[in-house]
């Protein structure tokens, strides 16, 4: 795809000829952040375009969403000699959820429970998947917090990833096993998918190949235990506790939450070695532009097909972290349409 990319945008009565740019901002964790430009001569959308309005980007010939929210924000440039311009500023529902703090308590509940309760007040519906028994917790509180950081530590507490798209929340267990939706190489050629650049970083800086956790029950007083260790991945031949040799064979301890059970325990220490292990090789892969790309999905990326390849230890499977989809008029070889993912992983090799 390249500037001649069929570009739709639903907010209000927009012109195709007055879209200048977009960029959209997608991550693990964050409201969906988009960023519109548009030709404003006589005041054509400063008048006509509003805060709260609906908003949505659709990309392609299959017209593929690539973002959807609503206008928090409005941006204006007038200068003297050039066309008056506007920058529309949009998030997703999931920004709702930073608008007040909020304390609470939940007595018996589970996590799936608590999580939609979290969500309800945004008008969200929770999506939940967790592999496992679910644990139910006597007391959790929701102290002076945001729901948005009380639905993020909840889920880091269980190994879940969060994101929303719509009206829905995601809170996902991150699935590395699923095939992936793209299979991506180094190319000169414009075509969809195609590589531009890939900078992979790898490092066993924070690699361990066990973690436990350890602490009091609140009423008992007895000490808890719960240990996870690494464990093989379908990103890769080679863990990265293996990949990391000596470097990667430490374990590590946590001590610093309140625990009623063993389960609750191993929970806390599987998530917390899963986030460590995504840390071993992360990066940047810059593309031209493919709408279906998507965060929480994973891909497959060859940077290099030489004989040596197979011992390349950035070639293989990704879990993708975020997506920008970034668009602009421009006709240079920096304009037209082009994603960027952000990804992790977990293993090398294959």
């Amino acid at each position: 795809m390249g500037a001649s990319t069929p570009i739709i945008i639903e907010c209000g009565k927009i012109e195709d000829s007055d879209i200048l740019a977009f960029t959209v901002e997608r991550d693990i964790g964050q409201p969906d952040m988009a960023a519109i430009v548009l030709s404003n001569q006589e005041a054509k959308y400063s008048t006509a375009i509003t805060v709260g309005m609906d908003c949505k980007i659709k990309v392609g010939d299959e017209k593929k969403e690539v973002f959807i929210g609503q206008v928090v924000g409005l941006e204006a440039h007038y200068k003297g000699g050039e066309k008056a311009r506007l920058t529309i500023r949009a998030m997703n529902k999931m920004h709702d959820l930073l608008k007040k703090r909020k304390s609470l308590t939940f007595v018996d509940k589970k996590d799936e429970e608590i999580l939609s309760a979290a969500a309800k007040d945004a008008e969200l519906s929770l999506d939940f998947k967790l592999k496992g028994t679910a644990i139910k917790y006597k007391h959790v509180y929701q102290h002076n917090q945001t729901d948005l950081e009380f639905i993020r530590m909840r889920a880091g507490r269980i190994g879940c990833h969060v994101w929303c798209w719509d009206k829905k929340l995601y809170v996902h267990e991150p699935d590395l096993q699923q095939g992936p939706i793209a299979d991506l190489k180094i190319s000169s050629a414009s075509n969809e998918g195609a590589i531009k650049q890939f900078t992979p970083r790898l490092s066993s800086a924070a690699i361990v190949k066990k973690v436990t956790v350890k602490g009091w029950n609140p009423e008992t007083k007895e000490l808890i235990q719960g240990d996870f260790s690494i464990q093989k991945s379908p990103l890769g031949k080679e863990d990265a506790s293996a990949g990391s040799k000596a470097l990667g064979k430490d374990e590590t301890f946590t001590v610093d939450h309140p625990i009623w059970s063993p389960d609750e325990a191993k929970a806390l220490a599987k998530a917390r070695l899963t986030d460590l292990a995504l840390s071993y090789i992360t990066g940047e892969c810059e593309l031209t532009g493919d709408p279906k790309l998507d965060i929480a999905k994973v891909v497959k990326i060859t940077a290099s097909e030489e004989s040596a390849s197979a011992n390349d230890p950035f070639n293989g499977s990704y879990y993708v972290m975020g997506v920008t989809h970034r668009y602009s008029l421009t006709k240079t070889k920096d304009g037209g349409y082009v994603t960027i993912l952000r990804l992790a992983r977990d293993a090398q090799k294959g």
